[in-house]
């Protein structure tokens, strides 16, 4: 075993962290608060169709899919992160890296068992494997996985949809009785158990699509670290600045006709098909154009960089806050909750995730005041690493001093 490399591997340290990746991952979780409240309480509500307020459509038009594609995206930045530091410390780093997915794995279904049905973290956990057939592959092979990937993404709807015409004639209009989540109108916090695993089983039975387009976005991500995007960004502002104008014009196609869907009366022509395979993609353009755009700031006016580092406090504890605002939000929105979800208006959903998520940054400020890393990012890390080296003995979740 090479004498440079150590038995299990370290944590990377807060001096090695990308303050901008955490400032995109802080971002990213702020938009997915309010999607997630915005689906938990629509759910209860049964989905009314008529729902056309302005705090709908913002949500809808800006946030929905584009935020957990952030996120995802994030997830195959970190994945080549993680590999390069254990790379130089273990001999084996795709198996520190399983055990890492496993152990998310595990929390995920916890969180799916007891909390939230629409716990994201077993997909990661089970997509994330597939990663490890592509941590040695160069960039130029990445890309030509991601243009097939991206072809297959977006000709996939065309070819569904005329299918569906000349087999059924249908409209085209999407059954959101399909959507209803028997969990989220549970009695009680225990029959809330049994009905969170049956939808579930409803749920991953369809979820092809959206594993699809994670993955993808793990990819993405990947690609990017391979590139070197986020080393020296400074040196790197042509690129970025690229990068930015190519994802604003993808975006303002997308979104533009995700809103045009919204107002004109769905029909079933070949112009409205191509419009709305536009819109299934608006997760990957407005994601990006999120991710790009921060870039611009974080790069272009140095003075805003105070502001936005305050994103840095929830992305440096994404997994606890992550699973704090879906405890906070199943009890304040369920029936075996407060129940709130059945009297809220669409601003009062809106408030409360932005409350939320402002609860969240000053908890997140005030707990890394004293300790180095959140309380689950401690645990990940502590059954991931295990030992560490005599050099790194000191207890991450020990008091700063």
């Amino acid at each position: 075993m090479n004498v440079s490399k150590v038995e299990h591997g370290q944590p990377m340290s807060l001096k090695e962290r990308v303050h901008f990746l955490d400032i995109v991952r802080g971002f990213a979780l702020m938009g997915i608060i309010l999607v997630n409240y915005f689906l938990i309480v629509d759910s209860v509500k049964g989905f009314e169709m008529e729902s056309n307020d302005v705090f709908h459509n913002l949500v809808n038009w800006f946030a929905s899919g584009k935020f957990i594609t952030l996120f995802s995206f994030l997830f195959g930045v970190g994945f080549m992160i993680f590999m390069d530091r254990a790379a130089q410390k273990v001999d084996s780093p795709n198996k520190l890296f399983a055990r890492r997915l496993t152990i998310l794995l595990g929390i995920g279904l916890l969180h799916v068992t007891f909390v939230w049905i629409g716990d994201i973290l077993t997909y990661y956990a089970v997509a994330g494997f597939l990663l490890l057939f592509f941590y040695k592959r160069t960039a130029k092979t990445l890309l030509y996985w991601l243009i097939t990937l991206f072809v297959i993404q977006l000709l996939t709807p065309l070819f569904s949809m005329l299918l569906n015409t000349i087999s059924t004639g249908s409209s085209g209009k999407p059954d959101f009785a399909d959507f209803e989540l028997t969990s989220h109108n549970s009695l009680t916090y225990l029959a809330s158990i049994g009905d969170r695993w049956a939808d579930m089983v409803t749920m991953a039975s369809s979820s092809f699509s959206t594993v699809y387009s994670m993955f993808f976005m793990f990819l993405l991500g990947v690609y990017f670290v391979k590139m070197s995007f986020f080393k020296n960004m400074e040196t790197k502002k042509a690129i970025w600045n690229r990068i930015w104008m190519i994802c604003t014009i993808a975006f303002l196609i997308t979104q533009g006709s995700t809103i045009m869907t919204a107002v004109t009366p769905f029909e079933h022509t070949p112009w409205m098909n191509i419009v709305s395979t536009l819109e299934q993609n608006g997760g990957l353009t407005g994601s990006m154009f999120y991710m790009s755009s921060l870039a611009m700031l974080f790069l272009h006016v140095p003075q805003l960089r105070g502001a936005l580092m305050v994103f840095t406090k929830v992305g440096r504890m994404s997994l606890t806050c992550y699973l704090l605002h879906s405890i906070i939000g199943t009890v304040l929105f369920l029936k075996y909750g407060a129940g709130l979800a059945d009297h809220l208006q669409p601003a009062g959903t809106f408030f409360i995730g932005i409350g939320v998520y402002a609860f969240l940054v000053l908890f997140s400020t005030l707990w890394l005041k004293r300790f180095k890393s959140g309380p689950m990012e401690f645990i990940w890390r502590q059954l991931t690493y295990g030992k560490i080296n005599d050099k790194s003995k000191t207890n991450t979740f020990q008091a700063a001093k």
